[in-house]
């Protein structure tokens, strides 16, 4: 099958690049911005097209590659300038389901496909992306055949409910943006404790990369250290008595969820006193 893409950034050019490499067809990009199209087209050796009406033709296969915001409206404007009968219509929106491209008057084929992976990059997240894991949720028709243009580039595939779209995305943010939001609270903390911004993340550096590498190894629960798994108490009063109001907030929610998985480790291990703690005021 033929793939094109409308819509040139990061997650478009990453896909694009990716299954070129692993032998896919992949006719080019279409972009309001023609410089993008040009420079993803160039990228992936494949077309820049300069209307949307001859890339549908050339395509199997069409990703909107677009904000989540414009899936809807893109979409429209095809249907009103293109044939879509018998296409392929696939968006990458995390939270968004296909449901997006009910009701066409044409026969068209609708698909969400998200990759659960961060592409950070436009021009160089591709070389990575053999880690990226795909869930696609879509038309009954022609789903085993977008599952396959991806396991056959040796990803990994899940399909998953339109049904539970949103809550899948919010769970991908909490392993994903929200970690970057408890580093960067981590390094503030420690620049309250004197260190210059660029000496908290070197700190941090290698905590966070051995934790990570861990929790991708072997899992969370295996990788769990600190005062909560181990059930000290004290440490974690200590923790919330030098911490402010809103920090306090935050550790006490994430530590609950850290007691979760230390009482799957320590079965035997009574955590209540800790629960107590972490669910009440501070004392």
């Amino acid at each position: 099958m033929k793939i094109g893409f409308i819509g040139a950034g990061r997650v478009g050019t990453t896909i694009a690049k990716y299954l070129k490499e692993h032998g896919k067809s992949v006719t080019g990009f279409y972009s309001r911005n023609k410089e993008h199209a040009m420079e993803s087209a160039s990228f992936t050796d494949t077309l820049c097209f300069t209307d949307t009406k001859t890339l549908v033709e050339e395509s199997d296969v069409v990703f909107l590659t677009v904000s989540d915001g414009a899936i809807e409206s893109v979409f429209r404007e095809l249907l009103s300038t293109c044939d879509l009968t018998e296409k392929i219509i696939c968006h990458t929106s995390g939270s968004m389901a296909s449901t997006v491209f009910a009701g066409a008057s044409q026969k068209v084929y609708g698909y969400s496909v998200h990759p659960n992976f961060a592409v950070s990059d436009k021009l160089t997240t591709y070389q990575t992306f053999h880690n990226a894991f795909i869930t696609i949720e879509g038309s009954p028709e022609h789903l085993n055949d977008v599952k396959e243009i991806f396991t056959s580039s040796g990803l990994s595939v899940a399909t998953i409910s339109p049904d539970v779209k949103a809550k899948y995305h919010a769970a991908s943010v909490y392993a994903s943006n929200l970690v970057c939001g408890v580093f960067g609270a981590s390094i503030r903390l420690l620049t309250e404790c004197g260190f210059s911004e660029e000496d908290a993340e070197k700190a941090l550096h290698g905590l966070f990369l051995a934790n990570a590498e861990g929790i991708a190894a072997n899992g969370p629960v295996a990788q769990l250290t600190g005062p909560v798994e181990r059930n000290d108490i004290s440490t974690v009063r200590r923790h919330l008595n030098v911490l402010s109001e809103d920090d306090a907030k935050t550790y006490r929610r994430l530590q609950l969820e850290v007691v979760r998985l230390a009482q799957k480790k320590h079965l035997d291990r009574d955590y209540t006193e800790l629960v107590n703690l972490l669910e009440g005021d501070r004392t």
